[in-house]
């Protein structure tokens, strides 16, 4: 009694410290991919940023120097001086809307791409936790039917050695342990790596699962919506629609105000019998208007405008087909979702039946009612029975995901 709730306790204790999907799901916000697109965002911001700071006034400082070869009454040698240079452009054709209105695009573009990621993460991050799963209860198994095997082993080399049985069946028996052996083997190195791509994707190093973990039940006629990645395409074909406007024939305006302090070297002056007092002004401001329009440009501005409208056109057909591609891959997603259930009940009736055929079987093979090879058989098909049935009910749970993905759901709402 006292060893079955030690063992109790300590079946719950490894439960406990096994990694849920909940903890594997917030943890992956680290994961280096999500960092990279939240940086994309931030470019964006900072580009529209840049994009403001761009059509402010403006403010210059600088040196200019001036040298003449051939100084004159009106051209002294040099000339020198500091200058300082405002300038405004007041209105460029409506192309600052347009640059403005495409990155503000870009930007909605990118946050829900980066929740896209996020979802696409979470749903190989639940792939691989049921996958392991099954391969662990694979595991499980192999490590059952070996014990029994042993047992077996055990008898009958005490019955050959009594010369009261042939060897062939207890080599026959052996031959099963070794193969047995040999997928544990290969089970065993593909749960290791399930478990190192379930860190890699997690950002936290995993050794236990829980086996007890499911996702709620789920409502298959439940209202879709557009995946985070079919609305990322939106505002992307949005972006790519607004920079047609920024190919116009509007005039530019802009405002310059340059004030420069002069100093004058050297001029050459002739002998005159009058006297001439030159003006040499210390400083100067210019303010200035400028007032531009293309008139003509062999339609290059047209082709360009021209060439914007068929991108935004092919953008706008791409995210047509992905929208439609979501529903049928719903349609599919909920048919395999109905399958994966009934299968569970295929398997567990399977299991009850290999169950029972194999507790016959080891009794009348130990009252040597049967021969190895009928109890082989019979360990066999309660080895593929436990399989399937663990196969299918993890299976579900995937394809439970998969459903709730292409629905345009929030994985970690649901566990």
């Amino acid at each position: 009694m006292l060893l079955r709730v030690w063992f109790c306790l300590l079946s719950l204790l490894v439960i406990l410290e096994a990694k849920g999907l909940k903890e594997l799901l917030y943890q992956s916000s680290k994961n280096s991919l999500l960092e990279a697109q939240e940086y994309q965002t931030k470019a964006l911001h900072s580009q529209k940023q840049a994009l403001y700071a761009g059509y402010l006034p403006k403010v210059e400082i600088g040196y200019a120097y001036t040298e003449f070869k051939n100084p004159d009454i009106f051209y002294p040698k040099n000339t020198n001086g500091v200058y300082l240079e405002a300038s405004w452009l007041l209105f460029d054709g409506l192309k600052r809307e347009g640059k403005l209105t495409s990155v503000d695009y870009q930007i909605q573009s990118s946050k829900f791409q980066t929740q896209a990621t996020q979802e696409q993460i979470h749903l190989q991050i639940i792939q691989t936790y049921f996958q392991a799963l099954s391969v662990e209860s694979q595991i499980n198994a192999l490590k059952h039917q070996q014990k029994e095997l042993e047992e077996s082993i055990a008898k009958y080399q005490i019955l050959v050695f009594s010369e009261l049985t042939s060897k062939d069946t207890l080599e026959a028996i052996k031959a099963q342990f070794s193969q047995n052996a040999y997928q544990l083997e290969s089970a065993n190195v593909a749960l290791r790596a399930y478990k190192e791509r379930l860190s890699l994707l997690s950002g936290v190093e995993v050794e236990d699962l829980n086996p007890n973990t499911q996702l709620k039940s789920i409502e298959v006629y439940k209202p879709s919506s557009d995946t985070f990645a079919l609305q990322s395409k939106f505002y992307q074909v949005k972006g790519i629609e607004a920079t047609t406007s920024q190919y116009t024939y509007l005039p530019t305006i802009t405002f310059y105000n340059r004030y420069t302090n002069f100093d004058y070297h050297h001029r050459n002056i002739p002998t005159l019998p009058f006297p001439l007092a030159l003006q040499e002004p210390k400083y100067q401001n210019v303010f200035r208007i400028d007032i531009s329009m293309t008139i003509f440009d062999t339609l290059a501005t047209f082709r360009q405008r021209e060439s914007s409208k068929f991108l935004a056109l092919a953008a706008n057909a791409e995210y047509f087909y992905q929208k439609d591609l979501q529903k049928r891959e719903q349609v599919i997603a909920k048919n395999a979702l109905n399958s994966a259930k009934e299968k569970i009940k295929w398997a567990k009736s399977s299991l009850d039946s290999a169950n029972i055929a194999y507790a016959y079987a080891k009794e009348k093979f130990n009252a040597e009612l049967i021969d190895y090879t009928q109890y082989l058989k019979s360990l066999s098909l309660l080895l593929n029975a436990e399989s399937f049935y663990e196969e299918s009910r993890f299976d579900y749970e995937i394809k439970k995901a998969e459903f709730l993905f292409k629905n345009g759901e929030k994985l970690s709402d649901y566990l």
